[in-house]
């Protein structure tokens, strides 16, 4: 009995401790590189890279209707420079809200602004 106890005890001890953290090489990695490790894994951001080559790479900016669209790394977005929260993602494209603002950003490319649940027509890009 006590053996068993034993063996469950070290099993449990030795699980903790391997999945407890991420390598201070992998840290300094994702800190020098400006990702995370949502970014990382997903793709959106190669931590092989310095900081600035990847927000560089990997923003794109949407104008239209005195309102300027930013993305970056397609995980933060801004509307006129304020923060934007996701709303709904789907198959089709990814919603993103900011005050009276709403940013359809379809899977093809193409962005839609919405101010007031009203329709008022496509950004271009301008980066």
């Amino acid at each position: 009995m006590k053996k068993s106890l034993l063996a469950i005890f070290i099993v449990t001890v030795t699980i903790s401790f391997n999945a407890s953290a991420i390598s201070e090489r992998f840290r300094q990695q994702l800190d020098s590189s400006g990702c995370t490790q949502v970014t990382e894994a997903n793709g959106s951001c190669d931590i092989s890279k310095t900081k600035p080559h990847n927000n560089q790479h990997n923003e794109k900016v949407f104008i239209g209707y005195d309102v300027e669209v930013v993305f970056v790394n397609d995980a933060s977005v801004t509307v006129n420079g304020k923060a934007a929260t996701m709303d709904e993602n789907n198959a089709d494209a990814t919603v993103f809200k900011q005050g009276i603002y709403t940013i359809i950003h379809y899977h093809n490319g193409n962005v839609s602004l919405l101010k007031n649940n009203v329709y008022v027509g496509k950004l271009k890009k301008a980066k």
